[in-house]
């Protein structure tokens, strides 16, 4: 009897092991079929110019500053750069905002000096690259932004109406991180004024956004980018064809120190809103309007859980 008894134990433990080994390999395998989702695409919210993927976390607060100086003008005329310091000695420059509602949800504002420019914006993710099983093999950002011009107006004998200071940006951001080397986004894009100064230029500019990041070491990217416009693109900026829009382009570094990015780059674009880099460029790809810039942020964290 206590041979039966010690079989029956021994057979019970046995199958309770084998059942406990199950429960743990359908565990194993529920764990791998979940994707895991891909971070750091990009260093910073912007490539260059254009807005990334990346948006602030939850709580978290991103004060940034953007500065795009005057033409380099490496010129005898100019000392060969040096006496306007390589155009460090006029400057456009960005002030703004950006705040995480949620991980997914980022809204910002900003005031720029072109054209004395207020901006709100927002943006979300649709859906995040992942790898695994039931991966998504990119992500999806929506942008959109407003834009009000507080200029003075040139004629104000005339009735002026405060929706023709308003112009907007929809933008669909598409990246992929191939891997820990290099990234890449195109941002299909429509820029669309209320108000233009010619009958010959239209009221919407569709664009395409192209950047490209690439890790140089663990702590600094290199970034391309490449904004080519699909319409407007031979419209003259005035009626007598005194000056055109351009397309606009940019290459620089990304730095990370202690937790912060600092972006730094040459580029021919003026504006730091896409309303002005895209849509109202009036610098030339050409040597000579080459100029620095650099875009620099701070972020505060609010979630006081962690």
């Amino acid at each position: 009897m206590k041979k039966i008894a010690f079989l029956f134990c021994s057979l019970g433990v046995s199958l309770g092991l084998f059942a406990q080994d199950d429960l743990m390999n359908m565990l194993d395998a529920e764990i791998s079929d979940k994707p895991t989702m891909v971070f750091a695409t990009f260093k910073s919210t912007r490539v260059i110019n254009l807005h990334s993927n990346e948006t602030m976390k939850k709580k978290h607060l991103d004060f940034r500053i953007q500065h795009r100086f005057a033409p380099m003008d490496i010129t005898a005329d100019n000392y060969y750069g040096l006496y306007t310091m390589f155009g460090l000695d006029g400057a456009q420059m960005r002030l703004g905002m950006e705040y995480g509602v949620t991980d997914k949800l980022m809204i910002g504002a900003g005031r720029s000096t072109v054209d004395k420019t207020y901006d709100g914006f927002i943006k979300y993710k649709i859906v995040e690259q992942s790898r695994g099983k039931k991966s998504f093999p990119l992500s999806i950002v929506y942008f959109g932004n407003i834009g009000i011009n507080t200029l003075k107006w040139v004629d104000d004998t005339k009735q002026n109406f405060l929706s023709s200071r308003f112009s907007f940006t929809n933008q669909l951001i598409f990246t992929r991180k191939f891997n820990d080397i290099i990234s890449v986004c195109i941002s299909p894009t429509l820029v669309h004024y209320n108000t233009v100064e010619t009958k010959s230029q239209p009221n919407d500019i569709f664009a395409i956004g192209l950047g490209t990041s690439i890790k140089i070491n663990k702590s600094v990217r290199l970034n391309l980018e490449y904004i080519p416009r699909i319409t407007g693109r031979d419209e003259p900026k005035q009626a007598n064809g005194s000056a055109s829009y351009y397309d606009a382009i940019g290459i620089g570094f990304d730095f990370e120190t202690g937790g912060h990015v600092f972006q730094i780059h040459i580029t021919n674009a003026t504006g730091m809103i896409e309303q002005h880099f895209i849509a109202r460029n009036v610098n030339p790809i050409e040597f000579t309007q080459i100029r620095f810039g650099f875009n620099l942020s701070r972020t505060f964290s609010f979630d006081h859980t962690k």
